[in-house]
């Protein structure tokens, strides 16, 4: 080749036309590849976009850093299961085609299976109905799981639960834009060994074991991760849950309602963040730190009407009371600060150490919320669980900017706002005017 090459065009021009029109050249240097089962496929074809794969095996075989490979139309009973990785300058992307929309049923074991795997991402896809999880990952790297819908992972019985998202050992990778729902166990779920991972922007809702409260949105029991701007509601247990093991983790911008345990749940675990989450009308205590746990910041929170509703969908809420609950041996070393919170009936406020029926009483007793109020939140429409910040809000422009673990924009995106009409009294920090909770008020 390289005699031809130094022969120029004319050279060139000699050659039988045959030659010149051998496809392997070409075909060398695409890095996408197809799958479309609805349309005339083969997987002894080249897996282009007008002979695409039909199978996402077939697909996946032929991967290598670099490529990306669309899925089309169609329901696939198969596990999406790599063989090899992608580079940090050339990763793997597995993806939906543009403007279609494929399903991965559930007649295999996991929909998808990323085991020691790097730099390789699992985007815009639907799994449904899996026998065991999802979207399984395990040790690896530099991972993306993006823009999925999980529905359905698991049975309703015992042993046979699984969650729509599992990181299990993998590190530096993100779990974001997902919705994860009506799965039988836990939504998305850091097992021991996952560590600096970023959950966010995602959505976990409907999630129940269905025979025992035991599955949550989010749960946490590996150290060092992120858990952001996700909304979780309506899960059988807790929104989002730390649980032994999930220590020194942040909680920021979270909005979590309608759970059947906690809002946010802390047990046994230490050095927790819990930074500007919106925590309302949960079964239990809102925010609740408890066990072992200790060297907890609990601060920037919205906690309204928690803890003072009998049941959520038939289990029984006489369990630990308070919209913010710091117990047993966490209130030695916890600082709780900027927090709003609020009841529409009677209950209890707070808990630190001992219960509180009202802000005041809870501040004269443990020194503690210095910068804190008790006053409606002014939710946009709480009935309907819009809990967007309305003018006049006595949690704009209330917020300590300056902790660790305070985000320079809100839940959406939206820039920090400083309100004209309120002052900045209690605000501290280098933004004087960030608002509790997840929503920042904008006119």
């Amino acid at each position: 080749m390289r005699l031809i090459r130094g022969l120029g065009l004319c050279a060139t021009a000699l050659l039988p036309a045959g030659l010149l029109a051998i496809p392997s050249l070409a075909q060398a240097a695409t890095t996408t590849l197809y799958v479309d089962r609805t349309v005339a496929c083969s997987d002894s074809g080249p897996g282009t976009e007008t002979t695409p794969y039909c199978t996402i095996g077939k697909g996946v075989s032929r991967l290598v850093a670099g490529f990306t490979l669309y899925i089309g139309d169609g329901s696939y009973a198969e596990t999406i299961k790599p063989a090899v990785s992608g580079t940090a300058d050339a990763p793997i992307t597995i993806t939906e085609w543009p403007g279609r929309n494929p399903t991965i049923i559930g007649s295999t074991y996991y929909g998808a299976n990323l085991t020691s795997r790097s730099y390789l991402s699992i985007a815009g896809l639907t799994f449904t109905g899996t026998v065991a999880d999802g979207i399984y990952v395990s040790k690896g790297d530099h991972l993306t799981i993006t823009g999925n819908t999980v529905i359905g992972a698991g049975r309703p019985a015992k042993s046979q639960t699984a969650p729509g998202i599992s990181i299990r050992g993998a590190t530096s990778s993100t779990v974001s834009g997902n919705y994860v729902h009506h799965n039988n166990g836990t939504g998305i779920v850091l097992n021991s060994g996952a560590t600096g991972i970023t959950v966010s922007a995602n959505t976990a809702s409907f999630n129940a074991d269905g025979f025992q409260r035991n599955a949550n949105g989010i749960n946490v029991i590996s150290p060092g991760n992120a858990v952001l701007r996700n909304v979780t509601h309506d899960n059988e247990d807790s929104g989002i849950q730390f649980y032994t093991g999930g220590n020194d983790n942040l909680a920021a911008l979270n909005v979590t309602y309608n759970n059947g345990d906690h809002g946010i749940d802390n047990l046994n675990v230490t050095g927790g963040r819990m930074i500007g989450n919106t925590v309302y009308r949960n079964c239990t205590t809102g925010i609740n730190v408890e066990g072992t746990s200790g060297s907890y910041q609990v601060i920037n929170n919205i906690a309204a009407d928690n803890a003072v509703y009998p049941a959520y969908n038939g289990i029984a809420c006489n369990r630990r009371a308070g919209n913010i609950g710091i117990w047993d041996s966490a209130p030695a070393s916890t600082v709780v600060d900027h927090n709003l919170v609020w009841l529409t009936m009677a209950g209890k406020m707070y808990a630190f150490g001992s219960t509180y029926t009202s802000l005041a009483a809870m501040q004269a007793a443990t020194h503690q919320e210095a910068h804190g109020v008790q006053a409606d939140p002014g939710f946009v429409e709480a009935d309907s669980w819009n809990l967007r910040l309305l003018a006049g809000s006595a949690a704009i422009d209330r917020g300590d900017s300056g902790v660790s673990g305070a985000q320079a924009t809100d839940i959406e995106g939206n820039s920090r706002y400083d309100d004209p009409a309120t002052p900045n009294t209690f605000a501290e920090g280098p933004r004087p005017y960030d608002d509790l909770g997840g929503y920042e008020y904008l006119p």
